[in-house]
């Protein structure tokens, strides 16, 4: 929020958005190579509904990064709405938002969310976060990425994250 108590203008600035990137924490990637061809990236996503104190939310999905077959010149990109076809859970704000995603130009890559389910859990995020890391490590779940995002409102820009982590790592630049 800020100094007024009204974060309603907050969520159309860029330097709010990109704080939500920044203080999204990736805390597992998922061992894998993304090569040729297309690429599933299952994630659990936990973080604090803002609006409802002591509440947790856990995301489940799969982002599917895969080679576009058609390039459309001046194709202004795929919107956060368009990805992850929901806008219930979802900020209103971000639906129509570009998403920031550096290597779908380059790349040519088409991003698409599977799966997506959204639960509502009791807790705090950070302590729920760490219990399904400890069930992945048990479990042996290497494909699996774990993001602790600062407010599930706006968890299309926390997975944007986990995505740049993942693709750094593979292309780099």
């Amino acid at each position: 929020m800020d100094n007024n108590g009204d974060m309603s203008d907050r969520r159309y600035d860029p330097m709010f958005l990109r704080e939500i990137f920044e203080r999204t924490r990736v805390m597992r990637k998922p061992v894998t190579n993304i090569v040729a061809g297309y690429h599933v990236l299952p994630y659990i996503l936990v973080g604090p509904d803002v609006e409802m104190e002591r509440r947790a939310v856990e995301i489940r999905g799969r982002i599917r990064v895969s080679p576009r077959l058609v390039i459309r010149p001046g194709s202004s990109g795929q919107t956060y709405g368009e990805v992850f076809g929901e806008s219930e859970r979802m900020e209103h704000t971000l639906l129509a938002r570009v998403f920031a995603f550096r290597y779908a130009a380059r790349q040519h890559a088409l991003i698409e969310s599977e799966d997506l389910t959204i639960h509502p859990t009791e807790g705090d995020p950070g302590v729920r976060a760490e219990r399904i890391l400890d069930e992945l490590r048990r479990r042996e779940i290497l494909d699996t990425g774990l993001i602790l995002s600062p407010d599930v409102k706006f968890y299309p820009i926390s997975i944007d994250r986990f995505l740049h982590e993942i693709l750094d790592r593979e292309f780099g630049d």
